[in-house]
Parts: C-alpha cells; sequence; structure tokens
C-alpha cells in the first residue's frame, strides 16, 4: 500500500511537471536539446518553468521524505499498519527536521552521483541507502544506541 501510495505522488509529480511545461513553454515539444537549453535560460517563461517547477519538485520530495524516511523499515521490523508507519515517520521527520533535512539531500546527491554514470552507479548507492536507511530507522525510532555509545 506504501509503495502505490508513493507511486501515485510519483504520477501526480510527472503530472504537475508537464503542466507546469505546457503553462510556461507551450504545449509544443522543442526542435532540439539545444533549442530547449536556449528557450529555458534565456526567456523569461524559461526561468518561470525553472522556478517553479523547483518550488512544486521541492513539496512533493519532501512529503515522499516525510512519509517513507522510517516507514519501510518500520513496516519490515514490526506488525504495524501503513498509518501507524506513515504517522511515524511523519513524527519522526517532525522532532528531527534538520536530521531529516540532511538526509534528504544525501539521498538526493546520491542518486544524482549514482546516475552519472549511466545508471550503474545505482547498484552500488541503492544498496548503501537502504542500509543506512535501515540504521537511520534503528536509532531513531527503536532508540539503539550506536556502536561509539555502547563503550561508553
Amino acid at each position: 500500500m506504501l509503495g502505490a501510495a508513493l507511486f501515485a505522488a510519483f504520477l501526480a509529480w510527472i503530472y504537475a511537471a508537464g503542466l507546469i511545461y505546457n503553462l510556461t513553454l507551450g504545449p509544443a515539444a522543442p526542435a532540439s536539446v539545444p533549442t530547449f537549453l536556449h528557450e529555458v535560460f534565456t526567456t523569461s517563461q524559461g526561468w518561470t518553468m525553472v522556478v517553479l517547477g523547483t518550488c512544486v519538485g521541492f513539496v512533493f520530495s519532501a512529503l515522499v521524505l516525510v512519509t517513507s524516511i522510517v516507514s519501510f523499515p518500520l513496516l519490515v521490523d514490526r506488525d504495524v499498519g501503513v498509518r501507524v508507519a506513515v504517522q511515524t515517520s511523519a513524527r519522526m521527520a517532525r522532532c528531527n527536521p534538520l536530521a531529516t533535512a540532511v538526509w534528504g539531500l544525501i539521498v538526493a546527491s546520491s542518486l544524482v552521483i549514482g546516475a552519472v554514470p549511466m545508471l550503474l552507479g545505482l547498484v552500488v548507492v541503492v544498496p548503501v541507502l537502504g542500509h543506512a536507511t535501515w540504521h537511520l530507522y534503528r536509532r531513531a525510532v527503536v532508540q539503539e544506541p550506536a556502536q561509539s555509545d555502547k563503550k561508553n
């Protein structure tokens, strides 16, 4: 159910991006990549698309992050429903806004870096992010002390 909800958010995000493109640059596809880049970076409509798209994208990405930051590991680890998992994830994000923002930046930048070499870097990045997410969940929700805390 959570995966389906996130897929619906993805579809809404894609729809919003298409709508922003149509409202700013028009429904016609650009003739070429250089033409598109010229329209985006040298016209007011292009800059409107960039700014509006960035703001809308931020809202969608923040919603997805808050919804899923610890909900998937919680669903795997405990016998809870999707509602409890999402509420726990939102509560964790609300109580730790700086850590949530930093984690969102780490995930986004890691995915970009992993995508650069023809998506091959994602073979490494995605499992590492999954492992790190598990530890984030254990530390933030289960209150498992860090390895350095156990020594003291």
